[in-house]
C-alpha cells in the first residue's frame, strides 16, 4: 500500500472489529485501539484513514452534534471517532471520522448532498482511495454504491431534503438542510452487491486476505465506481434485490 494512501475502512457490525485478530476477543478500548493502530501502521504516517461515523441524525429528527453525537455504525468507528486528533465531517446523516494529512480538507467540504459531487464520497472517488472492508463483504452493503447510483441517476432512488440543527465543533448552532438520495420503498430496492463483488474479484480488481478469523477485502474507489457503472449500463437493476438473480 502506498505511503500516501487514503483508506476508507468499514466493519460489518458492532462486534466485527475485535474478531479480526486471534488475540483480540474482548470489546474494551485497549483492544479496539490495537486494531486501529494496526490499520494506521499499515497506511503509514502520510496516509489518511477514513471511517464511517454515520449518525442518521436528520433522518431521525435529531440535531447533529459534530463532536458529541456517537457513531451509529459500530464500536470500532465510535472508538476511532473519539481518539485524539481525529476529525469528523459535517454531514448530519453520513458523517466520517478522519485522521491523517487529508483529514482537515475532507472535514471542510460543504454539506449540501450526501452523495453529491462535493461529498466525502466524491472526494474518496477523486482521490482513488482504497475501500477496505474488514470482517465483512460488499455483498449486502457498501455505502459507496449509493454515490455511484446518485451519479448515474438510477430510477429506484430519489432526492429528499432533511433539515435540522448542526452543533459545530466551536459550539455554534447552525440550521441546515441536506439532500439524501433515498431509495424507493415501494420497490425491492435494497442493495445487493453480490454480483458486483464477484465481478470485481473475477476481474482481479478486488484483493482479499485472511487475517485471524476474518477476511479483509480491498478495492480502489475508481475500480468500484467504474465496474458498478458498467453493470448499471448493462442492467439498471443489477445492484439491488429487484434485479439480482439468486
Amino acid at each position: 500500500m502506498h505511503a500516501d494512501a487514503i483508506v476508507a475502512a468499514q466493519f460489518q457490525s458492532q462486534h466485527a472489529g475485535p474478531s479480526l485478530g486471534n488475540d483480540i476477543d474482548n470489546d474494551n478500548d485497549q483492544q479496539l485501539d490495537l486494531l486501529i493502530d494496526a490499520i494506521e501502521s499499515a497506511i503509514g504516517r502520510e496516509g489518511t484513514l477514513v471511517m464511517p461515523a454515520f449518525s442518521y441524525s436528520f433522518t431521525k429528527g435529531e440535531p447533529f452534534d459534530v463532536v458529541g453525537t456517537p457513531s451509529a455504525v459500530g464500536m470500532v468507528s465510535e472508538r476511532f471517532r473519539t481518539r485524539k486528533g481525529v476529525l469528523r465531517t459535517l454531514d448530519p446523516i453520513f458523517s466520517f471520522a478522519c485522521s491523517g494529512p487529508l483529514a482537515p480538507q475532507l472535514c471542510a467540504l460543504p454539506v449540501e448532498e450526501c452523495f453529491g459531487p462535493d461529498s466525502v464520497f466524491a472526494a474518496v472517488h477523486r482521490l482513488n482511495a482504497y475501500i477496505v472492508d474488514l470482517g465483512c463483504s460488499l455483498s449486502r452493503g457498501g455505502t459507496f454504491v449509493h454515490y455511484v447510483e446518485t451519479a448515474y441517476g438510477v430510477k429506484y432512488r430519489y432526492k429528499k431534503i432533511f433539515s435540522g440543527i448542526v452543533l459545530m465543533p466551536d459550539g455554534q448552532r447552525v440550521e441546515g438542510s441536506v439532500a439524501y438520495n433515498v431509495r424507493d420503498l415501494t420497490r425491492r430496492s435494497e442493495a445487493d452487491l453480490r454480483s458486483l463483488q464477484s465481478r470485481l474479484i473475477k476481474e482481479g480488481k478486488m484483493r482479499a486476505a485472511e487475517v485471524g478469523r476474518s477476511r479483509i477485502l480491498a478495492v480502489t474507489a475508481s475500480d468500484f465506481f467504474d465496474t458498478a457503472w458498467k453493470m448499471l449500463d448493462e442492467d439498471p437493476l443489477s445492484l439491488i434485490e429487484e434485479g439480482v438473480q439468486v
